[in-house]
């Protein structure tokens, strides 16, 4: 879990025309201090008059959601880290990110507040929405600190697969969470996603999610959960590959190539064997197109209407 009483900026050494600037409560980097104080110059004031960031006093966190989708531990230190950057933030909430709705840990019977001791269907939906939208919040901020490619991890055509048929910033922060790079969620990273608002429907949330019930859950899990759909053809074939471990027992197989929604996309090929072909949204080869080379699929789809076995 996250130390939200420790300043990241507090180990930092920065050169000496630089300042440490903190980004929440994990992330620290040194600043340009010339760069620093032309940003936080006042609108209309002569050039050279600089703004001075207040400092925040040593106290009890009481931590707060920025809009950035950042822990903070203090109301304070948002605004410091508002005046620093020269960002608009402003508390989405108190507590840490995700922001939730008042009504999923508790519920009024009699005028009284009363803790919910169960989670229903419609809670978990509404988490996994809440969840997608920090997601979105996060990606977006780490895209502006160019930070927002998930870590190298491992590069087989699976993986590149699975990537690309997670929704964005779904896959994004999977990436993100799997620091082993295993593509497998364990428990131990997903304890880092503080969510003790949600106590009760967290751990409903995430069990949901691991529909091979092994204690885990891989990246299709993953992206699955947070659809809430019926789960898309060509995804479904790549989790049947990655549980199988079909891919590294023969690392040349064909392995499928889904578009973000978890369909296939319109031009498939064996790279081992050098051969494209093209499919319809359900993986199902339109005869005649399958050549050595890159097929012009929506020519082939123009005058074939016959289709044959994937």
């Amino acid at each position: 879990a996250v130390d939200t009483t420790k300043d990241p900026c507090q180990n930092v050494k920065c050169s000496r025309h630089k300042v440490c600037v903190a980004q929440g409560y994990q992330r620290a980097m040194c600043v340009n201090r010339r760069k620093l104080e032309q940003k936080v110059q006042q609108p209309g004031q002569p050039e050279g008059h600089e703004r001075s960031c207040k400092s925040c006093p040593v106290t009890v966190p009481s931590p707060v959601c920025g809009s950035d989708g950042h822990n903070y531990a203090s109301e304070c230190k948002l605004e410091q880290q508002a005046c620093l950057t020269g960002k608009d933030l402003s508390v989405m909430c108190t507590g840490f990110c995700p922001c939730a709705a008042s009504t999923i840990t508790e519920s009024k019977r009699g005028g009284q507040s009363i803790k919910r001791n169960s989670c229903t269907g419609q809670d978990l939906a509404d988490l996994g929405d809440r969840l997608k939208d920090w997601f979105q919040l996060l990606h977006g901020n780490a895209k502006q600190n160019n930070s927002g490619r998930p870590g190298s991890g491992t590069s087989s055509a699976l993986d590149r697969s699975l990537g690309a048929s997670c929704k964005d910033s779904i896959g994004w922060m999977f990436s993100k969470l799997d620091t082993d790079s295993d593509l497998y969620l364990g428990q131990a990273e997903l304890t880092a996603i503080n969510l003790d608002k949600y106590e009760i429907c967290i751990r409903p949330f995430f069990n949901s999610c691991d529909t091979y019930k092994d204690g885990k859950i891989s990246m299709a899990e993953w992206c699955l959960c947070f659809w809430r759909e019926t789960e898309p053809p060509c995804l479904a074939e790549l989790e049947k590959i990655q549980v199988q471990g079909a891919a590294k027992m023969n690392p040349g197989m064909y392995i499928p190539s889904c578009d973000e929604d978890g369909y296939y996309r319109k031009v498939q090929c064996h790279q081992s064997r050098g051969e494209c072909w093209c499919v319809d949204q359900h993986g199902g080869e339109l005869m005649g197109s399958r050549i050595h080379g890159n097929p012009e699929c929506d020519e082939v789809a123009g005058y074939s209407g016959d289709f044959g076995s994937g």
